[in-house]
């Protein structure tokens, strides 16, 4: 058969096709690296501020730490549309002036850069004020566990005495240095809740920049556009690492009317039983009594049970035919136990009966043991008597006080205690 031979110029086309392929693949093969090498250093430089945010957060719990141990509170913010760095009121206040500003940092002693994130802008910073909060005078040591609710990761607790949040690479709601706030982000997503003042809730979780569905990046303004960076502290660690840690409840008027003030009359509180803030890590205790009321002494600072006239010492204090029992909550279980008295009389003989779900650990435990007599102590004096276990070392929940023979007493504090501590 005969054999056909293309024609010249056809070859020479097909040539020229081929040749446009590969300078085509080759562009496309280049465009990818330079996209590459673009979206690598985009990562590494958002890698690197995110590294200095965090650093500069850590610097400025540290600053919080060693403000709170000092004054005994937290600062306010500053106000983000001023520079000073000032915290507004700079004195102790209930209520801050800026509840939505920024890291006071001449207040805590820092520098100006230690209070701006990674991109430049201030990082906004949210405190937990207000007539429980921590920037009240000596509000550290006189607040309870409750504070600012925050979300992270999908669970939420309101126990936390600071917030701080960078606004991350897009920015939006990020007071700046010398301009304009930036654009707040879209209304109802967790950025924007992350730019208000308390009450709101504080959101940490993932970065959200893609839509997964699509592979589109969502715009900043998106309200599911995620690129926030929080730090925060709850109000228990805050008091722990300043040294502001209380462990022993004292039982002051001040503290019995924390949840809900008590309605007394005189000295009677005209209640059998008052459910308190311990201002401790256990949390809200209540105090149960029998034979009578629940009595304060003169001076608010003990508790008693009157079952008539309250008028005087000897009416309003425990004795040998009424009984305290403190109770706490929440499912929490001690392993010791610490009585604070005042006694009336110079000697003193106690019964502790320790509960677990309403039902007794052991049996009652006295104070001295039997048969020894009743032990000395100085009348009005705060006597502590300390590492009270059950008779089975067992967990409980609840634990009875009662005098016995002549002792009459005021309890003044207690303190429950985990098995590892020396609970005096």
């Amino acid at each position: 058969m005969p054999r056909h031979i293309a024609p010249f110029w056809t070859c020479r086309a097909r040539q020229r096709g081929g040749a446009a392929l590969a300078v085509i693949a080759g562009l496309l093969v280049v465009a990818a690296s330079t996209m590459a090498i673009r979206m690598a250093r985009q990562v590494e430089g958002r890698t690197e501020q995110q590294t200095l945010t965090q650093a500069r957060m850590q610097r400025i719990q540290a600053a919080l730490h060693a403000f709170a141990a000092s004054q005994g509170r937290l600062p306010c913010p500053a106000s983000g549309v001023l520079d000073t760095g000032l915290a507004a009121p700079v004195a102790a206040a209930v209520m801050c002036t800026n509840r939505d500003g920024t890291v006071p940092w001449v207040s805590l002693g820092l520098q100006a850069e230690d209070a701006l994130d990674g991109w430049g802008r201030k990082i906004s910073y949210r405190v937990f004020d207000g007539a429980t909060g921590l920037t009240r005078a000596n509000g550290i040591t006189s607040a309870g566990t409750a504070g600012l609710g925050v979300n992270d990761g999908g669970t939420f607790q309101s126990i936390y005495a600071w917030v701080l949040v960078s606004h991350g690479a897009s920015g939006l709601g990020a007071w700046r240095v010398a301009a304009p706030r930036m654009a707040l982000p879209g209304a109802g997503g967790n950025e924007w809740s992350n730019t208000q003042a308390p009450p709101a809730v504080y959101y940490r979780r993932a970065e959200a920049l893609v839509n997964p569905a699509s592979g589109v990046e969502y715009a900043v303004n998106a309200i599911a556009h995620f690129d926030d960076m929080l730090q925060f502290e709850s109000v228990a660690d805050l008091k722990k690492l300043s040294g502001h840690e209380q462990v022993t409840v004292r039982l002051t008027t001040a503290r019995l009317d924390s949840i809900t003030p008590v309605a007394y009359t005189g000295r009677n509180a005209n209640t059998t039983s008052i459910t308190f803030d311990s201002a401790t890590a256990w949390g809200a205790m209540t105090v149960n009594s029998t034979g009578g009321n629940i009595s304060r002494n003169a001076g608010g600072t003990g508790i008693g049970v009157c079952s008539g006239a309250c008028a005087t010492d000897a009416e309003s204090a425990l004795d040998s035919s009424k009984s305290l029992g403190f109770k706490l909550s929440g499912g929490k279980t001690a392993d010791k136990f610490a009585l604070g008295v005042l006694s009336l009389d110079p000697t003193v003989q106690i019964s502790f009966t320790f509960k677990l779900a309403g039902l007794n650990v052991g049996v009652p435990v006295v104070y001295p043991a039997l048969p020894s007599p009743p032990a000395a102590i100085v009348p009005y004096e705060l006597t502590v008597v300390p590492n009270l276990m059950p008779s089975t070392a067992t967990p409980f929940d609840e634990v009875v006080v009662q005098p016995l023979g002549t002792s009459r007493f005021f309890i003044a504090s207690i303190r429950f205690c985990t098995a590892a501590e020396n609970c005096n």
